[in-house]
Parts: C-alpha cells; structure tokens; sequence
C-alpha cells in the first residue's frame, strides 16, 4: 500500500535526525523569553504549544522552572494564547487524555474575563452548563443572545430564572419540558403555537408525557410535518390503532416507516410490509439496507422473483454477505507525496516527544485538512488510528492493520478468520486501547468489567488488564471464538452473525430473540434494540473492506 511506502521514507529521513530540532529544543529548555518568542513570531504546532506552555502549568516538560513565571506575560497576551490553544483542541477533537478542549477552554475563559476580552462570553458559552460559567455569563451577557446561550447550554433553571414572562416562549417550554416539568410547560406551548406551528409538536409530546393521549393527537395533527406524523404514529401504537398508527408512520421519518413495516407484518399484511421496505431500501437512510436484506427476505417468502432480485440489487454494504453478495471494495485514498511534517515527526519521536509530534500531525490536519492522504499514514505511525480512520473514511486507508502479530496469532489459536477480528475491532474501538464507552465498555475490545472477568475464567486466568492492546485481542478472539460455539446452530455467515450480534446484546438476548422470532433473519429485522442491528451491519462492512483490503 501507498502508506507504506510513505512510512518507509519516513524513517529513512529519521536517520538523519541528530538533535531536537528548533523551535522545539526552546520548549524543552523552557526559558520564559525563549518560549515567548516563539508563541509570538514562530509556526506551526510549535508557536500553539509555546503559547499553551505560558498559559498552563501543568504543561510544562518535566522539570523546568523558568517558565513558571508566567505572571511575566502580559495578561491579555496569555488570554489570546489560551483562546487560540482551546480552539485548536476544540477543532482537532483528538481522543487521547490531555487533550480535551473543555480544561483549555476553563482557562481560557477566566483570562479573557480578567482581561475584559469579549470574547470570554464564548469561552463560558462552552463550559454550560457548569455552576461556575452560568454565574458568569449573567454577569457579562443579557437578552437574547444570553438566553440562547443558556438554552443551547442545557442551562434550563438558570434560563427560567431570566427568561422574563411574554418573551421567548418557546424557550421557557422547551426548557420546562426538559426538566421534566410537562405540565407547567404547556401553557407556553399553546402560546407558542400562537405565533409558530412548530409549538403543537412540542405540546403534543407534552400531552403525551402526561398520558393526555387524545389532546396529544389532537396537538400534533395540527402540526404537518413527518416529526409530528411520526409522534401521532407512536401513540397510536400505544393505544393499540394498529392501522392508524401505520398510517401515520407511512407519511413521517425512516425510523417510522421502518416501525410500519414491522406492524404490517406482525399483521400478517406482508405484500403491503413488502411496498415499505422497498421504498426504505430506495433511499438512503441507515434503515435502507436493513430494509433491501428483509424485502429480499419477505419477497421469497412470496415467491415474487421481481421485488426479490430488486431488493438483492438494493442490498448495499456487509449485510450483502449474508446474501452471498460481496460488497464493492472501499475506494483508494488519493495518491500523495510524503509531507513536510515527516522528517520533523520522526526526530520528535526520537526524542521520546511522541505527544509534540501527534500535536504536529494535528495542526497540519487542523490547517490543510485537504492533506489527509499524506497526513494519515503519519497518525498510524504515532498510534492514534481513530482519528486516522475518522479522517480516511471511507477509504481503504481507514482499514489500517494495527497489532498485526497479536491478531492474526490469536485469530489463528482460535480458528476465526483475522479479517473478521480486524472487522471487530475496528468498530469496537478504532483501535484505541484505551476507549471507554459511555456504558464503560473498556479497551480495544470494549469489554465491561464482568464479560471481561467472564473470559478471563475461559482462559483459566486472572483477569488482565483490558487496557493492555495484547491482552484485549486475546480476550476477543476468545470471547468470539465462544459465541460462535454457541451460534454453532447456523453455519457459514449466519453463524458469524448471530456471534457478532451476540458480541454486542448478549448471547442470551440473541439466542432468546433467535427462539422467540424463529429464524435467524427475522430476529435481525424485529429485534427490540436497533443498536445490536446496526452494529451486525457495521462489522460485516468492515469484514468486507478488509477481505477486500490485503
């Protein structure tokens, strides 16, 4: 691959590196002048750095301590490096501890405050909806432009608190609503709706949350528009007007239609289910392969060979593997020539500066974003492959084969093929070793604690480090391996992907689910939780990019 290649001119230029390179061997020395020139008159990632370095402390190189006399630096000259430095973390939206925007922008604000810059009100617009940045937005901002703040921040009290009475009542309802407090709310709904159509959805959903189901469809059909279509339609479901809610769904969003098409069928009206999903697989929401892979379904089961070849034309993505159909290969990133950053990367590395030299590949990604193809190569060479693949997708270059040794090894200890654990892997994690999931799913392999414990038990050991790169492929390619032992009543793909839908749920949900629908495909189409359905077809088009991607 191109990359390679790029990475191997990469360290041929290493060779040459005999010293850390300037401006950066003044950030090591972290004399306080030195540092200020360089915020002030140098480029690049560097004059970034230098200017951070003045602002914050913690920053510092180990042990320097001319800088810590920062007070030395003008006050609204630290403020404009801290603003400069937030924005940047805020652009780059890195995934490694250290560089999240929100401490950056902490110090930012209580500079520009000090220094009467206005543009503290944006650094605190950032840090709602903290105690701490509402006291000082009240203090520094009024009117609409607070109040929008406040709302977009999910400072709801305080907004109510400020918001006067016979102004903005969309504001004071939507905030009321969000805190739960739906009754209160309705009043500046209809009061709303007076001035703005867009009032009755939010009313309707009030009424709703207040089992008010009558007013609530009442509300909402006076609001035309497919949201609202789709809300009419959930609480006709729920009062059981099966066909009306149909027909309410019919005429609202992809996730309506989709839930259309699950209460033909359970009515046994399959021709009609057929007509939805066909017109769902059209288009180009993510139900629209999940739709052609049930239509393929449902068209056989009525023997209808036109729709059927049409929805397998439709099938687009991995879920076509399932239907012995492979998937077009990812498109090539765009040829490039190595950047200007390559030598500078490595003699920072070489120096154990790993940290400075991401920060080089992210500022040229920040300021020439067009560069990606050359500049990709670089994040994988520094491990930070999940930004890599956010930047290269949908190419083949997101398909990177990161700790090649560990998973094809325990691929082959444990008889699965290494393009599938690759797949996994990659949407597990982006390979990140240390991704945590909202839900605390930890590591490479995104394992919580006890499913973690839970193999470890299989392996016959105590449990490892899920941080620990080698450990959590081990761990997945047994886990997986386990799964498939307990899918062993499907074979081929089928059997794949009950295992990896069970990766996600739960083999007892799957297994249950399986039981409950009675095949295998119907399960995969009316399953109660959309996230393990998406996530079968995300791992099967990885599998397919990689089987495509050697």
């Amino acid at each position: 691959m191109r990359w390679l290649l790029v990475l191997f001119w990469i360290a041929l230029i290493s060779c040459r590196s005999q010293a850390l390179p300037e401006p950066f061997a003044s950030l090591e020395r972290g004399v306080t002048e030195e540092v200020r020139q360089v915020a002030l008159g140098g480029e690049g990632y560097a004059r970034m750095l230098a200017g951070w370095l003045l602002v914050d402390r913690d920053a510092l190189p180990k042990g320097q301590t001319d800088l810590r006399k920062q007070a030395e630096v003008p006050l609204a000259e630290r403020a404009e490096y801290a603003w400069r430095y937030a924005l940047f973390l805020e652009g780059v939206r890195a995934f490694e501890p250290g560089w999240e925007a929100r401490e950056a922008w902490r110090k930012a604000a209580f500079l520009l405050q000090a220094a009467e810059d206005p543009r503290a009100f944006s650094a605190w617009q950032r840090l709602l909806p903290e105690e701490e940045a509402v006291s000082a937005l009240l203090s520094l901002g009024e009117g609409e432009r607070l109040w929008e703040a406040l709302f977009q921040g999910r400072a709801y009290e305080a907004l109510l608190r400020v918001l006067p009475l016979g102004v903005r009542p969309d504001l004071r309802a939507q905030a009321l609503f969000r805190l739960g407090r739906y009754g209160e709310a309705l009043p500046f709904y209809q009061e709303w709706a007076r001035e703005d159509p867009r009032g009755y959805l939010g009313l309707g959903y009030a009424l709703w949350r207040l089992g008010r189901r009558e007013e609530a469809l009442e509300a909402l059909v006076r609001y035309d528009h497919p949201e609202s279509r789709y809300a009419q339609g959930r609480i006709l479901e729920e009062m059981g007007r099966i066909l009306e809610a149909v027909e309410a769904y019919r005429q609202s969003i992809p996730q309506g239609v989709w839930r259309a098409t699950g209460l033909l069928e359970r009515q046994g009206l399959k021709k009609e289910a057929l007509v939805l999903y066909l017109d769902l697989a059209r288009g180009t929401s993510p139900y629209a392969d999940d739709a052609a892979l049930r239509a393929y379904i449902l068209a056989g089961e009525l023997g209808l060979a036109e729709p059927r070849r049409e929805a397998l034309n439709l099938v687009q993505g991995g879920l076509g593997l399932l239907l012995g159909k492979e998937p077009q290969p990812p498109p090539p990133a765009p040829s490039s020539w190595p950047p200007p950053e390559a030598s500078l990367v490595e003699a920072l590395v070489a120096f154990g500066k790993e940290a400075w030299a991401r920060g080089v590949v992210r500022y040229a990604l920040w300021q020439r974003p067009q560069d990606w193809p050359a500049l990709v190569p670089l994040l994988y060479r520094l491990g930070a492959y999940r930004e890599g693949i956010r930047v290269a997708w949908p190419t083949a270059l997101a398909y990177p084969r990161p700790y090649r040794d560990w998973v094809e090894g325990y691929a082959r200890r444990e008889g699965l093929d290494p393009d599938l654990l690759y797949a996994l892997l990659h949407v597990e994690s982006r390979f990140d070793p240390l991704a945590v999931s909202p839900t605390g799913a930890l590591g490479l392999g995104q394992f919580l604690r006890s499913t973690w414990a839970d193999v470890a038990r299989m392996l016959g050991e105590p449990p490892a480090d899920p941080f620990e790169p080698e450990a959590s492929i081990r761990y997945a390619a047994r886990y997986l391996r386990w799964l498939l032992e307990r899918c062993a009543a499907f074979k081929g793909l089928e059997q794949v992907a009950c295992a990896v839908t069970a990766y996600n749920g739960g083999i007892g949900y799957t297994l249950r689910g399986i039981a409950r629908e009675g095949d295998l495909y119907a399960f995969l189409c009316f399953q109660e939780r959309d996230e393990p359905r998406e996530y079968l077809a995300k791992v099967l088009a990885a599998y397919a990019a990689y089987r495509a991607t050697p």
